[in-house]
């Protein structure tokens, strides 16, 4: 076992982390274009020479950020996800995983959409990566559903991509709007009408409607 070859990686990856969280401050209150590897190593307290080591360049570490912050969101959905077996309730723990994330980390919606705006090439194939993952969970958690004879017959596809659409709008919406308060507190109204939307009606709920219809 060679134990310094592990301290050392364990400090690179620290130093590493440690750049991406500074530069995306910087960036997050600078914007990409004003903001320069100077601005950077002065809030860092390092040279420049530190941060080229990780990063060939101002483009690089941008975009590091934005990789850096994503795969943490898909960590944090996998880990708080794959561990519940019930179907609408995976549902509830992605919604309210996904607000909850980014309550926490404001700084990377608006590195988000720096990166759509300045490299929109890049930010659609790496979001179509990252989203074919997310869309097949949701489709999967769907398709279980409806086994389970917990959710209607649906149109799979169509379904996951609305609403994959509803918390990527909540998100958009939240932003442009500069709203107060947290996003985690729509969470019970999303999940409502998500849950409502595909869960299949139960015999009550048939008769009830019925009833209705013949008065």
């Amino acid at each position: 076992m060679d134990i310094n070859g592990d301290k050392k990686a364990q400090l690179t990856q620290k130093r590493r982390q440690q750049i991406l969280a500074v530069a995306k401050r910087v960036f997050a209150r600078n914007g990409y274009r004003r903001t320069s590897i100077d601005h950077i190593v002065d809030d860092l307290g390092v040279g420049k020479g530190t941060v080229y080591r990780y990063f060939d360049n101002k483009k690089a570490l941008f975009l590091a950020v934005f990789e850096d912050g994503m795969q943490q969101l898909r960590y944090n959905i996998r880990s708080n996800v794959d561990i519940v077996s019930d179907p609408a309730e995976r549902i509830r723990a992605a919604i309210r995983t996904f607000l909850e994330f980014f309550d926490g980390d404001r700084e990377l919606i608006e590195i988000m959409m720096q990166v759509r705006s300045e490299f929109k090439d890049y930010y659609m194939n790496f979001s179509r990566r990252l989203y074919s993952e997310y869309i097949a969970n949701i489709q999967a958690t769907l398709r279980l559903g409806i086994r389970m004879n917990q959710f209607r017959a649906l149109d799979i596809e169509k379904t996951a991509d609305a609403m994959s659409d509803v918390l990527t709008g909540t998100l958009q919406s939240f932003y442009t709007k500069q709203e107060p308060g947290l996003l985690l507190d729509r969470a019970e109204a999303i999940t409502a009408l998500i849950l409502n939307g595909v869960k299949r009606e139960s015999q009550d709920d048939l008769s009830c409607e019925g009833e209705k219809l013949n008065g």
